[in-house]
């Protein structure tokens, strides 16, 4: 069943997304800019030229939003009769090479992904100008949306939520593909709560990464993504940004599902930026005193400065939010630079039994460094022998 939104515009980012019914004659924030916006019962484009029209062997039926350089229709796809969403570059954008092959790149990545947590892109193609991807049909909201609607959800649901997109991160990092614009508004939640990852067009390859790459070349000392769920890492430069700030971007994406406010904030990126760099994020317990300490104490892991200090790959994270939900209640000790900041986490680690692949491949992650300790360890023995029966 399709949820009611209406089309609206935001006038600080220029995009357009779509607002639940429920929220008409309420102030929101865009969900990509955070900039206040006063939710209307707009009324459908009666002189939309594209809708009934044909694209890619798919009818348009309605416009469900645009961003800075595509818009994306609902449609039907004729030759199987199932409902998709199809997204094209606009002609200002379309004029930008640089633009097209960043479009086709997303078309590539997404291409090689095939997972129930991420939306699936079927085909991609150029007819009559126009550059188009033609996608799964999520019929729900975003998570960004949710967060609007509810305020701020139960722990508990934000936190399987996360677990779901953290699956397809563990995927996707998997064939060495970092997303980089983590956020609640790239996050599709559909009617059976499944959640599903979407829109990789800041995504980069680790192959990619070259000076000989012309995309490459174009991120070098840039900030690319939502400064709110950015690491301080990817604030400085796109091109330090790994496997491990997409995490951060998530672990941002579940603070601000479970307290209604992101941990950074201020009215101007610029500011938000010096705010990830030299501030801690506001205490969760501020926004929700009742909230379990083992979920405080993963915000805080997962929102630590240094990429060392938290998870360092999707499994890892998945393990410690599934134990962190399964036993709630277990004190932990916050990490060092957490006590610095004055986070309020308490004493004495928890472990749980997590019936999960996530735990196993974590494990194997961490048998690499072990094995090369006892390796130094044989050798040290080894020399200190010899000094002892040689001199």
């Amino acid at each position: 069943m399709t949820t009611a939104a209406f089309l609206q515009t935001c006038r600080g980012c220029q995009r357009e997304f779509r607002a639940p019914a429920s929220l008409v004659g309420k102030t929101v924030a865009c969900p990509h800019c955070k900039r206040s916006i006063n939710i209307i019962a707009s009324a459908p484009l009666s002189d939309d030229r594209l809708v009934g029209r044909e694209l890619g062997g798919c009818r348009l039926s309605k416009r469900l939003g645009a961003g800075a350089i595509g818009v994306v229709y609902e449609a039907e796809q004729l030759s199987v009769g199932r409902a998709v969403a199809v997204k094209m570059l606009t002609s200002r954008a379309a004029a930008d090479a640089k633009v097209v092959q960043r479009f086709q790149r997303e078309a590539k990545l997404c291409a090689a992904i095939q997972h129930p947590n991420v939306v699936s892109v079927y085909d991609c193609g150029f007819e009559r100008g126009v550059h188009y991807l033609i996608m799964e049909y999520v019929d729900g909201s975003t998570l960004a949306g949710m967060i609007e609607e509810a305020k701020r959800l139960p722990w508990q649901q934000a936190a399987r939520l996360v677990l779901q997109v953290a699956r397809a991160l563990e995927h996707v990092h998997g064939i060495d593909i970092i997303h980089r614009d983590i956020k609640p508004a790239n996050i599709l939640v559909n009617t059976a709560g499944t959640a599903k990852l979407a829109d990789l067009g800041l995504a980069k390859q680790m192959e990619d990464e070259g000076a000989e790459n012309p995309m490459a070349l174009t991120m070098q000392g840039v900030a690319l993504g939502s400064p709110a769920y950015m690491p301080p890492e990817q604030i400085r430069s796109a091109k330090d940004a790994t496997k491990v700030s997409d995490l951060y971007a998530l672990g941002a994406t579940l603070y601000e599902c479970i307290t209604g406010d992101l941990p950074f904030s201020g009215r101007t990126g610029p500011e938000v930026m010096t705010k990830v760099l030299r501030e801690p994020p506001r205490p969760a317990r501020d926004l929700v005193p009742d909230l379990p300490p083992a979920i405080v104490f993963f915000l805080d892991r997962v929102l630590q400065k240094e990429p060392r200090m938290r998870p360092q790959s999707a499994s890892q994270f998945i393990v410690e939010l599934e134990d962190a939900l399964n036993f709630p209640d277990r004190n932990r000790a916050p990490p060092a630079s957490a006590k610095r900041s004055g986070t309020k986490t308490t004493t004495k680690a928890a472990t749980g039994t997590v019936s999960s692949g996530a735990r196993k491949r974590a494990r194997k992650e961490g048998q690499g460094t072990t094995v090369a300790i006892i390796g130094l360890a044989v050798l040290l023995a080894g020399l200190l022998v010899y000094l002892f029966v040689y001199t």
